[in-house]
């Protein structure tokens, strides 16, 4: 499903699509309509839809549209990606971000990605998010959650801090000199502590709790 109000770029990217695997089976011209049309029955695999601002409005609609399937997933597109679209569409549980301008290639190998169950987001996001919104949030750099009476150890924090860095469970592993199943062991027990779905929404509790990223050298 496209959900975009330029029909020029729908026509632009349906001709593209058609020599890949991925087929456009409806289109919308608003997000409003789109979530009406999966509400009444329609669950394509994946929904791509245009954020012209990011605002309350739109980021209201997108929830509503991401609560109203859990078997699409979700890929915003944008002519810029702003840190308010970006968090946006993180907060309500898109599974992509990608700029209406990456090459053609790009796009099919990250809708692929997208369709294995990968989140597929840019890595400057981490550093985005935090400059626009660890100040407003005045979040406490406690590693207590006192709203799930729960607490993470050392060492899922820094399993949270990789996550923000953009790193794999691979490079996690060799950065925290474990071995890979651990790292899946971690996180399965972060999302638990934490009650996240995946591994964007644990991004986003960790930024709103004032957890810095582990960057790389």
């Amino acid at each position: 499903m496209l959900v975009d109000s330029d029909r020029l770029f729908c026509a632009a990217l349906g001709a593209l699509l058609s020599t890949t695997s991925f087929k456009i089976s409806a289109e919308y011209t608003s997000l409003a309509d789109a979530t009406v049309a999966v509400r009444q029955g329609s669950h394509p695999d994946l929904i791509l839809l245009n954020l012209q601002s990011g605002n309350a409005d739109e980021m209201a609609l997108l929830k509503q549209l991401r609560a109203s399937t859990t078997v699409s997933r979700i890929v915003v597109l944008a002519s810029e990606l702003t840190s308010q679209i970006m968090s946006g569409a993180l907060q309500a549980g898109a599974d992509g971000c990608l700029n209406k301008t990456m090459s053609c290639e790009a796009l099919q190998r990250s809708l692929h990605l997208v369709m294995l169950g990968e989140a597929v987001f840019p890595r400057s996001i981490a550093d985005l998010l935090i400059s626009s919104g660890i100040e407003e949030t005045a979040p406490t750099h406690s590693a207590t959650l006192p709203s799930l009476g729960n607490e993470l150890s050392k060492r899922e924090i820094e399993i949270l801090r990789c996550l923000l860095g953009g790193q794999s469970n691979k490079a996690i592993a060799r950065n925290l000199n474990i071995t890979e199943s651990t790292v899946k062991m971690h996180f399965k027990n972060v999302m638990r502590k934490i009650r996240a779905q995946n591994r964007t929404q644990a991004a986003v509790w960790a930024i709103q709790h004032g957890i810095s990223p582990r960057l790389t050298a």
